[in-house]
């Protein structure tokens, strides 16, 4: 159940397909949304534990949105561990890209079924896909959370696909949906998560407070923080993260906001998007957490 203040609007279709049904978790605005009580202690916790970075995000994209039609072959996906298995076929192609770096991201949005794949850690060799982990969602329908216990193509859940700032959009100067965050590793929960989310990726918590964030948090930038000296590309993330906010979505080595290309052509400007590194998470207020779920089994 999303919590009170939320707005409906209606997100951009991108290649045709609606985003999450125009509506939910990702696509709600948040500008009236109630802030938790311990809002504070839970910044000052993550503080407290190493969080001292501006927010980046990545001048040339690393993630990639592959666009499949109904003639592309569907794979069924081999798993690398036994305990993350994929009831669905992923419909790919020999040059579909996948993310260069450790995580290796796949993401793939089937135009005619409006439906997104992700995987992570993925690889294609000898006609086959493998990945650890993954999940798919309808885009004509509001983000449903996964099960409890299992991870998405991030440790949380979370659909990387939602949470992406997309070129098109930032090029526009309206970026209208929420935004997935990684906080550096060790500052949030190792165990605890809210829905939307599902799962952690248990790495130990470096601080000492009972105020642990806890995945899936949503957090909304205040709309007292000045952005009269951002550039367009800078100013219109920060609009999102104040009227969307972002998500508690995975780990990094700072505080890392995700973006994509679809088209291979990199519209950033790097200088423009330097000044995110001026927002740092005391800058933010927790939205109303909601029950706060462990990990089965953990």
């Amino acid at each position: 159940m999303l919590g009170l203040g939320l707005v409906s609007l209606v997100a951009a279709a991108w290649f045709g397909c609606p985003y999450f049904g125009g509506t939910g978790y990702y696509a709600d605005a948040i500008v009236t949304a109630p802030v938790d009580p311990n809002s504070r202690a839970y910044v000052q916790a993550a503080v407290d534990a190493g969080n001292r970075d501006g927010f980046w995000i990545a001048p040339r994209p690393v993630e990639y949105v592959n666009v499949a039609n109904d003639r592309t072959p569907p794979h069924r996906v081999r798993q690398r561990v036994a305990y993350h298995r994929f009831p669905f076929s992923i419909p790919w192609r020999r040059d579909f890209w996948i993310e260069p770096l450790s995580d290796a991201h796949a993401i793939v949005l089937q135009r005619q079924a409006c439906t997104v794949y992700e995987l992570y850690d993925a690889a294609f060799a000898g006609d086959t896909v493998a990945a650890y982990s993954g999940a798919r969602w309808r885009l004509d329908r509001p983000f449903e959370p996964l099960a409890p216990g299992n991870p998405s193509a991030m440790a949380s859940g979370l659909s990387l696909y939602a949470g992406i700032a997309r070129w098109e959009e930032v090029a526009r100067g309206e970026v209208d949906h929420a935004l997935n965050w990684a906080a550096p590793a060790g500052t949030v929960s190792q165990w605890h998560f809210v829905r939307p989310a599902s799962d952690t990726d248990g790495l130990a918590y470096k601080g000492s407070s009972g105020y642990q964030l806890p995945y899936g948090a949503r957090l909304r930038l205040r709309a007292s923080f000045d952005t009269s000296r951002f550039g367009p590309q800078s100013a219109a993330i920060a609009r999102a993260m104040k009227t969307y906010g972002i998500y508690l979505a995975d780990t990094a080595r700072t505080n890392e906001l995700y973006n994509a290309m679809s088209d291979g052509y990199n519209k950033c400007d790097a200088g423009d998007l330097a000044a995110l590194e001026s927002i740092h998470l005391t800058d933010f207020d927790v939205l109303a957490l909601g029950p706060i779920l462990r990990v089965p089994g953990r």
